[in-house]
């Protein structure tokens, strides 16, 4: 019981902390807004504010949150299809996986730039900020699935292939278990970092909706307070998925509390 209060007491102490940095930065941004008095290079928080209620005031401002969400969601689904088709495959077979070992360091070397530039070369608009998400999230997906299946308990495998159980039921009962508690703690993360990079790809792509078409629009008519606006509405989709993400961590690791 004594321990349960004093971890109470920490994770209250640690909220307040949070808050306290919040609330400092806010107050530094304001301040140096003001000092600067030029919204071109700094909004204060009531311009940004005021952008954010303008945003949020058009119906249009919707649809570029859903297509941008939307991008990275179908980006991360499709990418986690392949990244565990290929890394079964690659568990299975050493020539796969080492086929796969010098694309994936590749993959995870490419800057993010010039992946967007490729995609926007060879795939149209509306397409290139899903294949930069495809391409961005798949390596990461697939490492962890493989990784899962190499570091599963051999002693499991083999008490598996004693008691002749059947592919199905290992793939059920054994690797996907494993996978799951893998891959769990980092989808928030991944879809995340998908959405960044699909907005950057919209950025420079210039697709019919997104988010990223939209902050290249008051780029180009220099409202600094409307991208911010825009930043904080990317981190609010953040913070969603994030509590989405914990939800289904807490149902995935109930036997931990």
């Amino acid at each position: 019981m004594k321990g349960f209060i004093l971890l109470k007491n920490k994770f209250k102490k640690n909220e307040i902390e949070v808050a306290l940095s919040c609330v400092v930065l806010l107050f530094l941004w304001q301040i140096i807004a003001i000092k600067i008095n030029n919204d071109i290079y700094l909004p204060t928080i009531n311009q940004t504010l005021r952008s954010l209620y303008e945003i949020l005031s058009q119906e249009r401002s919707y649809l570029d949150m859903i297509f941008s969400t939307g991008r990275s969601i179908i980006s991360f689904i499709v990418a986690l299809m392949f990244a565990t088709i290929i890394g079964i495959l690659a568990y299975i077979s050493t020539v796969i996986r080492n086929f796969f070992k010098p694309l994936n360091t590749l993959a995870n070397s490419i800057p993010m730039m010039i992946v967007i530039l490729l995609a926007l070369i060879w795939f149209d608009k509306n397409n290139a900020p899903f294949i930069v998400g495809f391409m961005i999230t798949f390596p990461i997906l697939y490492e962890n699935i493989l990784g899962s299946m190499i570091e599963l308990d051999k002693s499991l495998i083999e008490m598996a292939n004693v008691y002749k159980v059947n592919l199905k039921d290992k793939i059920i009962k054994i690797y996907f278990p494993a996978i799951k508690f893998r891959l769990t703690p980092i989808i928030a993360s991944t879809i995340s970092l998908a959405l960044k990079v699909v907005i950057a790809g919209e950025v420079y792509g210039q697709p019919s909706y997104g988010i990223g078409t939209m902050i290249q629009v008051e780029k180009i008519n220099f409202n600094t307070s409307a991208i911010f606006a825009w930043l904080i509405i990317i981190v609010l989709i953040s913070v969603f998925i994030n509590i989405i993400q914990n939800k289904i961590s807490r149902s995935t690791f109930t036997w931990k509390r």
